[in-house]
């Protein structure tokens, strides 16, 4: 969800401000509007190449470094949620208030987790928020993953991995080379964010990208929203061997058709996001995206912080706060 302050601070909005903050680099946050300035980080500068228009300002600072804008202090953490996705914390006199924006507490086999910001409001995003999304262990996931994974190709079948091209496909490269040993085509766009991910320092393994060889692997690395019964037809045909497909995604329960889920998920579920709030020891917890009222009723009861629900319609709480 965007938000836009008073004092000509936008995040992840198009609307225009004299500064625009961009937590990271996936569709609904990536929004290029007509800010006098841009502050993200310089993966999600990359990213964001083809949306950036000519003689835009751009600040890229690194993590934790503070920036000053008229009267405030502005720094940028990492969220743990993809390749230089961030929080936000802002400082002025009178407080601190902070945006964790898309994140997670749990580190990855490319990624590590985010780091909690104390401050005295604490906006938090909560999709996951309710308590039956608790996942496992990743590793324990990884494990379960390569399992499943081996004993289809003892079965002879072409192994199809679904995942968000940006983020989630990162990972499944890794996790092809290191947990299985397959060296995977992916898709282009998948490919593209790999090579950006290798830009800044991420080793994910050797992978080709798709382009007529399915033969010259066991393994396809896809987006999320290519999953189709008629694409895993598809790919039968040309591997000319029967298909076994996963996705990799927190949503346990939505339909993804002849696919087997597996809970990895690059946000916060339930127990991260009550660890974070007990570690940020905030005053105000504003809740956003997801199960927002559900989850500030939780904090208020369990944890006897003020909570509200943070939502389109009363958005100028933060005017109070920031």
């Amino acid at each position: 969800m965007p938000f836009c302050f008073p004092e000509g601070i936008s995040i992840d909005s198009s609307a225009g401000a004299r500064l625009s903050l961009i937590s990271h680099a996936h569709s609904d946050h990536g929004k290029m509007g007509n800010a006098g300035r841009h502050m993200m980080s310089a993966p999600t500068k990359a990213f964001l190449h083809g949306k950036i228009k000519p003689g835009a300002k751009i600040l890229t600072p690194e993590f934790n470094e503070k920036i000053e804008f008229e009267d405030s202090k502005i720094s940028l953490h990492d969220s743990g949620h993809i390749l230089g996705s961030a929080q936000f914390l802002i400082e002025n006199a009178e407080s601190t208030t902070a945006f964790t924006n898309d994140f997670k507490l749990q580190g990855s086999i490319i990624q590590k987790g985010a780091e909690v910001l104390k401050a005295d409001t604490l906006v938090i995003e909560s999709t996951f928020g309710m308590p039956e999304y608790a996942f496992p262990e990743r590793n324990d996931v990884y494990a379960q993953m390569a399992s499943w994974v081996k004993q289809n190709l003892r079965n002879k079948k072409f192994i199809v991995l679904f995942g968000y091209a940006l983020g989630k496909a990162q990972e499944l490269t890794k996790f092809a080379n290191e947990f299985c040993g397959i060296s995977p085509i992916v898709h282009e766009k998948i490919y593209e964010n790999n090579k950006i991910y290798e830009k800044f320092g991420v080793k994910l393994g050797e992978y080709s990208m798709l382009d007529h060889n399915l033969s010259n692997s066991s393994m396809l690395i896809m987006p999320t929203h290519m999953l189709s019964a008629d694409l895993l037809q598809i790919v039968a045909e040309y591997s000319k061997r029967p298909v076994a497909s996963c996705v990799a995604s927190g949503w346990l329960f939505r339909n993804y058709p002849h696919s087997k889920v597996f809970p990895l998920s690059d946000h916060a579920d339930f127990p991260q996001l009550m660890h974070y709030i007990r570690q940020a020891e905030p005053k105000t917890v504003l809740t956003t995206h997801g199960f927002e009222r559900e989850f500030a009723n939780y904090v208020r009861r369990k944890l006897r912080i003020s909570a509200r629900a943070l939502s389109e319609q009363n958005q100028s709480f933060l005017q109070e706060f920031v």
